[in-house]
């Protein structure tokens, strides 16, 4: 009896001295942190929004920015899960791994090793991850309580779209994927129903991305014909994506060699994604 009151009698200061310890290592790391903060380089929404894919990453998590493009390829789920949060305010994501249940003491650890800067607005003053993701969504106007203003039902057209069955106006991103490899990321604008701004954000197949080829690569052709493929839909109607099924209607040079590698397929499966994503930012 005596031997299990000394060992619980252990395990209480064990706990304790444990507990002073955490508790001392918080203190000194918010002191450290608030002094870390000052000497940061200061970093805006549009700064931050240049660095919004895999050849540059850059996130916004807590009021800070961590450049996490070495990091890509190593995180643990798809990449194109992480891809997503690039260029933005990424608090939420970083918060919520799963829902309700933030990332790791281990994977803050390791973030700290990307601290590149912290978040500010134009005039100079830090952005908290709220204000940052309103700014983001283009509400930063709102009433005189600070609430994000609203509009009627019979004023607000992106109501009367969705209701409809209508794809929004806004930017779109969507991926294809193939046996856990990402293979197309696309981006596009879509207003009033027609295509704009369409780049790619990934381009790759069997550890190849075609985006970093060089003229005189072999497979350069391939790249060139999807760049033909996003410049021929440019101001076409959204309906126009339906002819990357017949890639040889939209890209030149079509031979037996890169005609078999070029799939307009893909392509149009990232661009059907986006779509069933939504919106990802309004213009």
């Amino acid at each position: 009896m005596n031997i299990n009151k000394i060992a619980y009698s252990a395990f209480v200061a064990f706990v304790a001295s444990l507990a002073t310890l955490v508790s001392i290592q918080a203190l000194s790391s918010s002191d450290r942190d608030a002094a870390d903060d000052d000497a940061l380089d200061s970093i805006t929404l549009d700064e931050l929004a240049e660095h919004d894919g895999a050849e540059s990453c850059w996130k916004a998590i807590h009021g800070r920015v961590y450049d996490i493009t070495d990091y890509v390829p190593d995180h643990p789920t798809e990449e194109e899960v992480i891809l997503e949060w690039c260029g933005r305010e990424s608090t939420e994501g970083w918060d919520n791994k799963r829902p309700g249940v933030p990332h790791s003491a281990r994977a803050e650890a390791m973030l700290e090793e990307y601290l590149i800067g912290r978040l500010v607005d134009g005039d100079g003053e830090p952005l908290e991850p709220e204000a940052a993701a309103r700014a983001e969504e283009g509400d930063e106007a709102g009433d005189a309580d600070g609430e994000p203003a609203r509009l009627s039902p019979a004023e607000d057209e992106r109501l009367h779209r969705a209701l409809l069955g209508l794809p929004l106006d806004g930017r779109y991103r969507g991926v294809f994927s193939d046996g856990g490899e990402m293979q197309v990321n696309v981006q596009f604008d879509l207003r009033d129903g027609r295509l704009s701004n369409i780049s790619y954000r990934h381009l790759a197949y069997r550890g190849e991305d075609y985006r970093r080829l060089d003229e005189d690569d072999d497979l350069y052709p391939v790249w060139a014909q999807h760049q033909q493929l996003a410049e021929a839909l440019e101001g076409q109607p959204l309906t126009a994506i339906f002819a990357l099924y017949e890639p040889e209607r939209l890209a030149e040079d079509i031979d037996g060699y890169s005609g078999a590698t070029l799939r307009g397929n893909k392509v149009h499966s990232a661009f059907r994604d986006a779509l069933n994503r939504g919106v990802y930012s309004w213009p």
